[in-house]
């Protein structure tokens, strides 16, 4: 189903007394993978009607969807970006969190606050859950008040929403919206972030490292893995070539060779192979995203950060 439709049944949707939990989610890695622990935390009847409102505030006002990429902008004001949620470690999450019972797996004691990676607003009907929004805790979780926040007191082993006494604040936004097993981003870097998507990242670079090498199409590939490294903007570039697969094609390399050399790009090959070097690492990375574009208003060439092909 389109996300665009699925945003819109999202948008239908009767939420007035729909049921809303609260759950932390843990983070702990074994063998570099990411593993996930939801418990609930019990919240007051007050709490309950501001979270829901959080909820429903996002949803009325996400009118817009585009497709998620690793290139694409932060959504607009309006905006928000769809991921199929398999595609992302919300899959685990949620995953484990069907299998919960609110009233029996709840926190234990405060330092399972302390220790959370993230929490989540659950909405759920008759029919089950309906909408989980997802909200990466920040590093000032145990807080004063702060504007834009909500103030809480863990009294009694629950959340007990307060006016004046401060003891840990939920923000009044999410970074992204989960139904119908489709992920609506609000933030994008919070949504990077919060389900470890640099990790992925990483992943495929080492998997296109290998592909390229194995159909030999670099030279100096030292060059490539010394300047992509860890660093997010990098790695974000390799995704980006990874999904577009223009370098399995040959008709695209040749056709990079021959502009290049028409137009003084100054980019080196031989027998074939596209040579890297320190000067000409980001041109040949912007090449293989298909982010050089030429002007036919202005007939000039430009390097741009995201591209939308026209329908």
């Amino acid at each position: 189903m389109p996300h665009r439709v699925i945003l819109r049944n999202l948008k239908a949707l009767n939420l007035r007394r729909a049921e809303v939990t609260l759950a932390l989610v843990k983070e702990y890695k074994q063998d570099r993978v990411s593993h996930y622990t939801v418990k609930y935390v019990p919240i007051n009847q007050s709490l309950e009607r501001r979270l829901k409102g959080i909820i429903t505030n996002k949803i009325d006002n996400s009118n817009n969807v585009e497709e998620y990429s690793f290139d694409c902008p932060e959504p607009e004001a309006d905006q928000v970006r769809a991921i199929n949620y398999q595609e992302t470690d919300f899959f685990k999450i949620f995953e484990q969190l069907t299998t919960l019972n609110p009233e029996v797996d709840v926190i234990a004691d405060v330092d399972e606050l302390v220790r959370a990676k993230a929490y989540i607003i659950i909405l759920r009907n008759r029919d089950g859950i309906q909408v989980v929004g997802f909200k990466t805790i920040p590093e000032n979780w145990k807080m004063k008040r702060d504007r834009g926040l909500i103030s809480l007191l863990y009294r009694e082993n629950r959340f007990e929403d307060l006016e004046a006494e401060n003891v840990f604040s939920i923000a009044n936004t999410v970074d992204l919206l989960y139904f119908n097993e489709t992920i609506f981003i609000l933030s994008k870097k919070e949504f990077e972030h919060g389900l470890n998507f640099r990790e992925g990242m990483i992943a495929g670079a080492n998997e296109m490292y290998a592909e390229v090498q194995q159909l030999n199409l670099f030279v100096n590939m030292n060059v490539l893995t010394t300047k992509v490294g860890n660093n997010q903007r990098y790695l974000r570039k390799i995704a980006t070539i990874q999904n577009l697969g223009h370098y399995r094609n040959p008709m695209f390399l040749e056709r990079m060779q021959l502009l290049s050399q028409a137009k003084g790009w100054n980019i080196e090959f031989q027998n074939g192979q596209i040579v890297f070097t320190d000067e000409t690492i980001d041109d040949i990375l912007t090449l293989l995203q298909n982010k050089r574009l030429h002007s036919e208003l202005t007939d000039e060439d430009f390097d741009v950060e995201s591209v939308k092909p026209l329908l």
